[in-house]
Formats: structure tokens, sequence, C-alpha cells
């Protein structure tokens, strides 16, 4: 007796590998999608600087740009993902952005999370730092280049004027946490959810960070989109996480429009005679806008003095008091003996689509040398 219900067992633990796998293959294909729309994007892009910049001017290649990667790293990847995993029991749109009880609470995780991400963000700051003594170090300028496109991005996100900044702020505080949300703690984390909500919690986070294309993003995004993860499966809705998330931009983006701005610039890279003297005189509306700058970086600093230890007092209140309640999964959850997490791990390094997928991001991460490939034979 013991024996045929052991041989009956058998076809369902191998069943539930097979749906892994497939899950494993439907994701990878996602990520695979988002990665060659984002070198698709990058080849267009690089066309309009090159030979539209000076017939349509520098704000409106700037705006054009922007709406680019909306389309390219947003729409187009979420439009695949909803169709590849229409049978995976989404829910609705409506229950995806339900009002939570608790979303008061939830939103009051603000300051730990924004402490939680500077510590990360900091730390690779100074990695990125000394990558980049490299230069003094004697290294070549291809050297010098790969280290810049893979750690420096504010150079590239920094927009040319005020109108730009505004867009940008914009994009990133609507469009960003809107379109990323619903993509990563929507869908993906969905699918991922049944073979436990921890598992799901990193991989979506893992690959928030890598769809952001470089390292120094890359570290605090993977530790941000684990925090989101775990607030949408405390919440069991995204709305959370999509504020916090457009909160989080949004303080990026006001720094951002603030050094768009020619007050700011003035103030912060002026150039200075020979005597020592400004060549400039800043006027009462720059004086203005520099003074409105300076107040929203004393609270950027209040912010992230605050935000540091409730991070961690927030973690150490996780450790000490365990997971296991918060991160309890659905009733869709796959309990099979076979699928270790271990084992899920190694399913899904070993999926083609994912090795992929893993490659296109090293490409990425050192500088995207297949999209500039691409782009010098095509020009």
């Amino acid at each position: 007796m013991e024996n045929n219900q052991a041989i009956q067992q058998k076809p369902q633990k191998s069943e539930d590998i097979l749906k892994f796998k497939d899950l494993c293959f439907k994701l990878g294909f996602v990520m695979l999608v988002f990665f060659i729309s984002r070198i698709i994007c990058t080849l267009i892009v690089g066309y309009i600087h090159l030979h539209l910049i000076d017939i349509i001017g520098t704000t409106a290649t700037y705006i054009l740009h922007l709406s680019l990667s909306a389309v390219f790293l947003y729409f187009i990847p979420i439009i695949a993902a909803a169709g590849i995993f229409k049978d995976e029991n989404q829910p609705s749109l409506k229950n995806l952005y339900k009002k939570p009880p608790r979303l008061s609470k939830a939103l009051a995780n603000f300051p730990s999370m924004y402490g939680l991400g500077q510590i990360v963000n900091l730390s690779s700051l100074l990695i990125a730092w000394l990558f980049m003594r490299l230069r003094d170090l004697g290294a070549s300028g291809e050297e010098s280049e790969i280290i810049e496109r893979s750690f420096g991005t504010m150079g590239s996100l920094l927009p040319p004027n005020l109108a730009s900044g505004i867009v940008l702020f914009i994009h990133m505080v609507f469009a960003a946490a809107i379109f990323e949300e619903l993509l990563c703690r929507g869908i993906l984390l969905n699918a991922l959810k049944p073979y436990g909500n921890g598992f799901a919690i990193i991989v979506t986070g893992f690959l928030f960070g890598i769809m952001h294309g470089n390292f120094q993003q890359f570290t605090y995004t993977f530790v941000l989109g684990m925090v989101l993860a775990y607030i949408t499966i405390q919440t069991g809705s995204i709305l959370a996480a999509t504020i916090l998330h457009g909160v989080f931009n949004a303080v990026a983006g006001i720094m951002m429009v603030f050094l768009s701005t020619n007050a700011v610039q003035e103030r912060l890279f002026y150039t200075a005679t020979s005597s020592g003297e400004t060549l400039t005189q800043p006027s009462d509306h720059n004086m203005a806008v520099f003074a409105g700058f300076t107040v929203f970086f004393v609270v950027f600093i209040a912010l992230l003095v605050a935000g540091i230890p409730l991070a961690i007092r927030r973690i150490m209140r996780i450790k000490v008091y365990g997971t296991g309640a918060a991160l309890k999964s659905d009733g869709r959850y796959v309990h099979s003996p076979e699928l270790t997490i271990k084992r899920k791990c190694l399913l899904l390094i070993k999926s083609v689509p994912v090795v992929l997928m893993l490659l296109l991001t090293i490409d990425a991460f050192v500088g995207g040398f297949l999209a500039s490939t691409l782009f010098r034979w095509i020009r």
C-alpha cells in the first residue's frame, strides 16, 4: 500500500517541477523582452541624438528620449508579461490597487525605507568612487569609460534645463512608479508567490535591480525592490508600494529639477576669474531659487539622518520577531518536497531564457557593448 502511494505521488511532484520550469522560462522570456526593448530604445535614442538634436532642439530631444523610454521599458514589457502570465491566476487591476486596511501604517515605512535605500546607495557610491580612482592609477581611456558607464549615472540623468527637469520629475514620480510596480510587484510577484513569498521577494527584487542597467542603481534598487515586495505581500495590494515608490523618486526628482536650473548651477558650478571674482552676479530670482534648493537639501539630510536609524531598527525587529507570519503564503502555495530553495534556485538559473537574460545584464553593466556595436554597424 505504501509503495502504491509513493508511485501515485511521483507524477504530482514531477508536475510541480515542470510547472516551475515553465514559470522560469516565462520569467526569463519577459526579461529578455525587456532587455531587447532596452537595446532597441538605445539605438533609436542614439540616432535621434546624432541626427535630430540640431533640428528639434535639446529640450525636445530629451523629452522624446523619456517618451521612448516609457514605451520600450514600460509598455512593451508589461504587455508581454500580461500576455505570458495570463494563465497564472493574475489578479485584476481593481484587486491589485485595492486600498489596504492599514494603508497609513504601510506608508509610515517611508523614512525607514528611504534610510535603508540610502545606506546601500552610499555604500555603492563609495565603491564607485574607489573604482573611479583607477583613472588616477593609470587606467586606459576605454577602461575609464566602462567604469563611468557602469557606476556613474548622474550625468546621463541630469536634465539640460528646467523644462526637461520638470518632465523628468513627472516621468520618475508617476510613470516609473506606476509601471514598474505593475510589472515587478504586480505581475511578476504574483506569478512567483505560489512558490514561496520569501523566494518571490528576493527574485523580483533582483529583477527590479538589474532592470536599471548599471551597478550603482542595481545595489539600492535590489534592496528597495525587496522592501516594496514585502510591503505588497503584507498589504495584499500594490497601492502602498506604488505611492512609496513615487515619493522615493520624488526626492531624487526634486533634486534633479533644482540641479537643472541656472540659479543652482551658477552657485554650485560657477566660473571664477584669475582674480577670484565671479564672472556673473546672481540675480534676486536666482538667489531665491538657490535658497529653495538649500532648504530642500537640509530636509534631504534630515530625512537621511532620521531614516538610517529607523531602517536599522526595522531590520532588527524583523530579525527578532521573525518573518514566518508576515510571509505566510496564500492558498496557491505549491508545497512540494522536491522544490527546495536550492532546487528552485538551480532550476531558475539553468533556464535558457534566464541565462540569456543574465548575459544581457552583464553586457549592460559593463557598458552596453552589444548596443554600441549594433549602433556603429547600423550607422
